[in-house]
C-alpha cells in the first residue's frame, strides 16, 4: 500500500469516528480522539500547533473559518501520522508553500482526504458541481477545493 493510500485510509478511519454528513467537522473528530481544540493569537507565521502529550490543538483565531477548519484537520493529520509525544507547529512560510517538508505534505494530504474524500469529490464532479459549490458542500475554501481537484487530476469548469 502506498503512503498516500495509507494516509487516505487513516483519514477515512478518523472520519468514521463521528457520524455526520458533509461538511465534516474536524473538531468533533478531535473530541472523539480525546483532543481539545482552541483558537488563540498565534505568532504571525503560525497557522496551527498540536501538543501531543497534552492532547491540545491551537489554530489562529483571526483566520477565516475555512482556514481554521483545514488547520484543525491538518493538525489531526500530524497527530495520527507523526505523533512523537512532543509537539508540532505548522508554519506559514516559503518552505510550506514549496511543498518540500514531507510531514507537512502528509498532514495536508490527510486534511484533504478527511474533509474532501476522493470518492465524494468525484461524485460531485460527475454531477456537474462547480468549484464554489463543491467548496461550500465540503466547508472549505475555493482555493483548497481547487488544490484537491488538481491533486486528483480532475478538471472542473467554474
Amino acid at each position: 500500500m502506498s503512503r498516500e493510500s495509507q494516509i487516505a485510509t487513516a483519514a477515512n478511519q478518523a472520519r468514521m469516528l463521528v457520524n455526520q454528513l458533509f461538511p465534516i467537522d474536524p473538531i468533533l473528530i478531535a473530541k472523539a480522539m480525546g483532543l481539545e481544540v482552541f483558537t488563540a493569537a498565534l505568532p504571525r507565521n503560525v497557522s496551527g500547533q498540536i501538543f501531543y502529550k497534552e492532547k491540545k490543538i491551537f489554530v489562529e483565531q483571526t483566520d477565516f473559518i475555512t482556514r481554521q477548519i483545514f488547520s484543525v484537520a491538518h493538525e489531526l493529520g500530524h497527530y495520527m501520522l507523526h505523533n512523537d509525544g512532543t509537539s508540532h507547529t505548522s508554519l506559514r512560510d516559503t518552505t510550506t508553500s514549496q511543498g518540500i517538508d514531507v510531514k507537512e505534505i502528509e498532514a495536508n494530504c490527510f486534511a484533504a482526504n478527511l474533509l474532501m474524500p476522493k470518492d465524494e469529490v468525484l461524485r460531485l464532479v460527475g454531477l456537474g458541481f462547480a468549484v464554489d459549490s463543491m467548496a461550500s458542500y465540503f466547508g472549505v475554501s475555493p482555493i483548497a477545493m481547487e488544490y484537491r481537484l488538481s491533486n486528483l487530476g480532475v478538471s472542473v469548469y467554474v
